[in-house]
């Protein structure tokens, strides 16, 4: 999964009548940047540095365009586009004014080499926010949170096409770089059963520190419930009060939970924070008691 960023590509626009000229793509190269070769025309290679990184840090793409042929090329056309969000940082030449991962090549000399060096970032998203909320609820009640600073991995793909006078179409290559998962903080919250239910929580994430906060109050009593049953009368159901909150650290590798469960009622506030320093809980019931924490593991 790629931790919510939204795929978005560097676009590339042509001049119309280049864009309709353009035929459908074949199949791509992957990896580290195989030279495609279509009719004896153009070859194009794209090799990425380094192939592995983590979030906010930089990538060059180096793409090759080599013109085999005894005769020079003129206005050869590359497009450079990628499949997942990226920050455009420096490039060797200046891209089209139409588009900024449009380049041109005013001319590849005869068994010559034209070259593009495209450096760009990582985005490395750091959202923090602030919720507070209540719910409040009467019959069957079934509550279910979860609240995560985890950066799952993912890949980027760079496509890299390339054309000119007399091509009957582009060539084209890929590569991908990998983007590293980060570890953070991961809370979940689960209540059920049935009669009258309360709460109230506030949450503090905070992407860039990897933290969760969170404090919560619940209050339920267990009464039955009365179900429809579709025109086929109607008759009580019960289910009794169970709770389970699981904090997962998995910057430091504490992992525990707490709860109950088939209670005829909860009365209990919590409070816990999981961040780079650890994970702290605090809690206590209603009537005065504590609920205990259960070391478990990841």
């Amino acid at each position: 999964m790629r931790s919510g960023l939204l795929s978005t590509t560097l676009l590339i626009l042509l001049f119309a009548g280049l864009v309709a000229s353009i035929p459908a793509a074949g199949d791509a190269a992957a990896g580290g940047g195989r030279m495609e070769d279509e009719d004896g025309g153009l070859k194009i290679s794209s090799a990425p540095s380094p192939t592995e990184v983590s979030r906010g840090e930089t990538v060059t793409w180096n793409v090759t365009v080599h013109n085999p042929a005894s005769k020079s090329m003129k206005d050869v056309f590359l497009m450079v586009t990628f499949d997942a969000e990226v920050e455009p940082v420096a490039a060797s030449i200046a891209p089209a004014p139409s588009s900024a991962s449009l380049f041109r090549f005013e001319e590849v000399g005869a068994q010559s080499f034209a070259t593009l060096s495209l450096v760009v970032r990582v985005p490395r998203p750091e959202r923090s926010f602030v919720m507070s909320r209540s719910i409040t609820g009467e019959g069957f009640v079934s509550v279910s949170e979860e609240y995560s600073t985890k950066k799952e991995p993912y890949e980027i793909r760079c496509e890299v096409a390339a054309w000119g006078e007399g091509i009957d179409g582009p060539v084209r290559n890929s590569s991908v770089v990998a983007v590293l998962g980060e570890e953070g903080a991961v809370v979940r919250v689960q209540e059920t059963g049935s009669g009258n239910y309360s709460s109230c929580e506030e949450v503090r994430v905070d992407e860039g520190m990897r933290s969760i906060e969170i404090s919560r109050d619940v209050y339920a009593e267990h009464r039955p419930f009365a179900l429809d049953l579709l025109g086929y009368g109607s008759g009580n159901r019960t289910s009794l009060w169970s709770e389970m909150i699981d904090l997962r650290n998995y910057i430091v590798g504490d992992f525990s939970r707490f709860g109950r469960g088939n209670a005829t009622f909860l009365d209990g506030w919590y409070y816990a924070k999981l961040d780079r320093n650890g994970t702290i809980i605090s809690s206590g019931e209603g009537f005065g008691g504590v609920r205990q924490a259960e070391m478990i593991g990841p």
